[in-house]
């Protein structure tokens, strides 16, 4: 095959390729649940012409019996991000769901096209290139959330690049570092990847000098310390400083990462059935081992350590799966094409070396072709947000058609879209921030149905702890969702159920609102009480959709079985234990409960 030719279908294979992942990521509706809040965050800002000191949004921080205990984690969590949220909330204003679903997939197109410049400027052939840009826009597809995180994605590649084009050409636009790192600081607090990853080539590159495996002049050391020690100077210029190093590493705050996917380590996951295994991320890691084994002797110092941390983080926690993809990439890709060049040279590939590059042109063409079939269609995509995954649309709708009084209590990852929606007519009793540890603890007791804090049961007649929180906070009004993020049903939707001062008035796919049965509510009551078979029939629906869509996760069919048991139907119930337990065999709490109905059914 001519080169020219050669060249020209693997033009075609990455235009198709980029095509359908284009396609993929304009595809994928609003679905996080933090974008709200952060919208929300914007509009105040914008509003109001200042950054928020104490927390506009929820009524139960605003009690001087819930003060706060990590002020700085507060301040972070309400200042570190207003640009981004400036951004967002701007562009969701003007151009609506579509806006921000486009953006996103922008951001994810461009990153890419970064990194697969900077491996074609290292040399790298067009075939590895489409491999790991292919590994990068795949592992894309698990990091879709549309939120300030994306620009820490996005702002890495360019830090790196840019360390990158001194220590090979000694480029003095290396001082670009202080103006995107300030920019970085004040969009995202990941701005301390950043300043990592700097601080890893200041020490790798004096490392490198000193073992003599690198020279630079006493002029061009001169321009990369300055330039590197003022973008990591100032990226303390945002409003919380040095401040997000501590929050954001300081086991201090681990009680507010508990239960949330992102910050469990990247194997239990897997292990556990709660993500799909991202090929992208372990195919990456065994390159990487094999580049460890054979190239480790020859690879630039700097590139040891980024690559080490960021897989050492990567496993730690699943959130840095991205960053050890997009950055080690470029350092994978390059170190892999050098060694394959090694091997290349020997005389039965030089003798096959058309035979060998016609069979990978015509391979990457035809699975690029294969993808783009199968991932474009003709039907026209209607942007707008993933309600069967996300935000209670329809439920907001009933809350706010019937004017329903009274304090609200929230699920926890609905609490942005409530405020979105219903702000400042409404604030919410929590939400995915997690500003005020005491809220926290206090919706976990709730949202788990705590009967006491000491003790699973408490004497009859006594109001259970739940209940009294409630009462405390005198709200009226509770939506849930039917089930949460893991697949499980949330205790209190049981509870409320069986209860009588709680009446369903509203129930859809993801959510159900129960109202008190108080005079304000008799008639939105009157209208619209649901019988309890209506919820337990949603949460079914969902439950069995769950088990299809995500076969191996067990909390869908301990979720099937919980209703059911509720239900009365014990056939049912254990069939779905039994389930559950096929996929997850150490559950004791299913297996007590397989016992106890099977001792049932055996007395009927």
């Amino acid at each position: 095959m001519k080169t020219k030719t050669a060249r020209l279908l693997v033009c075609i294979s990455f235009f198709l390729l980029f095509s359908a992942f284009l396609y993929n990521y304009l595809s994928i509706n609003l679905w996080d649940y933090d974008f709200w809040w952060h919208i929300s965050t914007g509009r105040y800002i914008v509003e109001t012409g200042a950054l928020p000191e104490k927390d506009p949004f929820s009524y139960t921080s605003e009690l001087d019996e819930n003060k706060n205990l990590f002020p700085e984690r507060e301040s972070f969590l309400l200042k570190q991000y207003w640009l981004s949220q400036i951004v967002f909330y701007m562009i969701y204003r003007l151009f609506g769901d579509a806006g921000i679903i486009i953006f996103r997939a922008l951001i994810f197109s461009v990153t890419g096209l970064l990194v697969f410049w900077r491996l074609k400027r290292n040399g790298v052939n067009f075939y590895l290139c489409f491999i790991f840009v292919f590994l990068i826009c795949f592992t894309f597809l698990s990091f879709t959330a549309e939120r300030p995180v994306l620009f820490t994605m996005f702002f890495s590649i360019p830090v790196f690049l840019l360390l990158e084009e001194f220590r090979i050409k000694k480029s003095k636009s290396v001082f670009l570092l202080v103006p995107l790192m300030l920019l970085w600081a004040n969009m995202h607090g990941g701005f301390i990847l950043g300043d990592v990853i700097i601080g890893a080539f200041i020490i790798g590159e004096t490392l490198s000098a000193i073992f003599k495996r690198s020279a630079y002049t006493k002029e061009e050391m001169f321009v990369f310390y300055s330039a590197c020690v003022s973008a990591i100077a100032v990226s303390a210029l945002n409003p919380n400083g040095f401040g997000a190093f501590f929050v954001v590493m300081s086991q201090k705050y681990s009680i507010f990462r508990e239960g949330i996917q992102e910050h469990l380590p990247t194997f239990y996951l897997y292990k556990n059935n709660l993500r799909r295994i991202d090929l992208g991320y372990i195919i990456l890691i065994a390159l990487s081992l094999i580049i460890f084994i054979f190239r480790i002797k020859k690879m630039n110092i700097s590139h040891i350590m980024v690559l080490l941390w960021l897989l050492i983080m990567s496993v730690i926690s699943f959130r840095f799966v991205i960053y050890f993809v997009l950055i080690g990439a470029i350092i994978v890709g390059t170190e892999l094409h050098y060694l394959l060049e090694s091997l290349f040279k020997r005389e039965f590939f030089v003798k096959n070396q058309r035979l060998s590059m016609a069979s990978f042109v015509v391979m990457i063409l035809l699975f690029s072709f294969i993808l783009f079939i199968n991932s474009v269609t003709l039907k026209w995509h209607e942007f707008g947000k993933a309600e069967k995954k996300s935000v209670p649309v329809h439920s907001l709708d009933f809350i706010v058609e019937n004017r329903l009084s009274g304090n609200i209590y929230n699920d926890f990852v609905f609490g942005g879209y409530v405020i979105w929606r219903l702000y400042p007519w409404k604030k919410v009793f929590i939400d995915t921030r997690s500003i005020n540890s005491t809220v926290l603890q206090e919706a976990r007791w709730i949202n788990f149905a705590r009967e006491s804090i000491y003790n699973k049961k408490i004497q009859a007649g006594k109001t259970p702890l739940w209940e009294r929180l409630l009462d405390h906070y005198n709200v009226d009004i509770v939506l849930l969702d039917t089930l949460n993020v893991h697949g499980s049903i949330t205790p209190l939707v049981l509870s409320l159920i069986k209860n009588d001062k709680w009446i369903p008035v509203h129930v859809d796919f993801i959510s159900v609102v129960f109202v008190r049965d108080v005079e304000n509510n008799q008639e939105v009551i009157g209208k619209h009480s649901l019988e309890k078979e209506t919820v337990f029939n949603s949460i079914i629906a969902r439950a069995i959709q769950g088990t299809l869509r995500h076969k191996n996760n067990p909390n869908y069919f301990i979720s099937l079985g919980d209703v059911f048991y509720s239900m009365g139907r014990m056939n049912e119930a254990l069939k779905a234990y039994e389930c559950a337990l096929k996929r997850l065999p150490d559950n004791n709490p299913e297996k007590i409960r397989i016992k106890e109905i099977k001792g049932g059914i055996a007395s009927w």
